[in-house]
């Protein structure tokens, strides 16, 4: 049996004794893959995604959340999960709640010779992230512009069918899953990158954590400068937490 056939038989294993068995006051048992993959993955068919192609700007907003969000999937997988995500209305794991922990553990987990390596690795991955999120907004901002058009140009259309009306409105909540998506991770990483130079600073002080702190500052800032943006395109606020400073001078 290949892995892809024994991988379906484990879902179906979990999910189909979640449809007889009873939950809390008799409501329907949840199955386990409820939140983790897409209900048309499992459920069998559903509507309501878009088959609409893809913009050049769609496909650069989905390039670029990519490597913001670090998904566990596979790339070729990250527009299916996508149009599924906004289908069933629910999320990834990630999505609902990530361990800001963890990235700290991988620091100091990690077989290094100096602890300098640490503290490098973490003022690198502030400053890729930094670099990153400018051109995201750029793009996902453009391209909540042009879905409001998109939008409003419904209005103007000669007897729209409910499929075209359909595939628009589900290709608008594709692209806001997205931005929301990304505007939540950039905060995530704020907080896992505080946590992380809190532990190094307590378990391998160096003269580097001068340094990482002036990286943290400098992530902050271009967050909190993305996020008026961001919360209009995606429609959802975030606001960065005042930050006291980590390293006594």
């Amino acid at each position: 049996m290949n892995l892809r056939r024994l991988t379906l038989c484990v879902a179906l294993a979990i999910a189909v004794p979640a449809a007889t068995e009873a939950g809390d006051f008799g409501r329907p048992k949840p199955s386990l893959l409820e939140g983790l993959i897409p209900q048309q993955f499992w459920k069998g068919p559903v509507t309501g995604y878009s088959s609409y192609p893809l913009t050049d700007l769609e496909v650069e907003l989905r390039d670029r959340s990519y490597v913001l969000i670090r998904p566990n999937q596979p790339r070729g997988n990250w527009n299916i999960y996508i149009a599924g995500f906004q289908i069933t209305g629910a999320f990834l794991p990630a999505y609902v709640y990530t361990d800001y922990t963890e990235y700290s553990r991988m620091l100091l987990w990690t077989p290094a010779r100096s602890e300098a390596s640490s503290y490098n690795r973490l003022i690198d991955d502030m400053g890729e992230d930094g670099k990153l999120t400018g051109p995201f907004v750029a793009v996902a901002c453009t391209v909540a512009d042009l879905d409001l058009k998109r939008e409003r140009s419904l209005a103007y259309v000669s007897v729209p069918a409910d499929w075209e009306v359909g595939n628009a409105f589900g290709r608008i909540r594709e692209n806001r899953l997205i931005m929301a998506w990304v505007h939540r991770a950039l905060h995530w990483r704020l907080a896992s990158y505080r946590y992380a130079l809190e532990r190094l600073v307590i378990s391998v002080p160096s003269v580097l954590a001068v340094d990482a702190e002036r990286a943290l500052t400098r992530f902050q800032t271009i967050v909190a400068q993305a996020d008026p943006a961001l919360a209009r395109c995606a429609g959802v606020e975030f606001q960065a937490a005042a930050v006291a400073p980590i390293v006594t001078k």
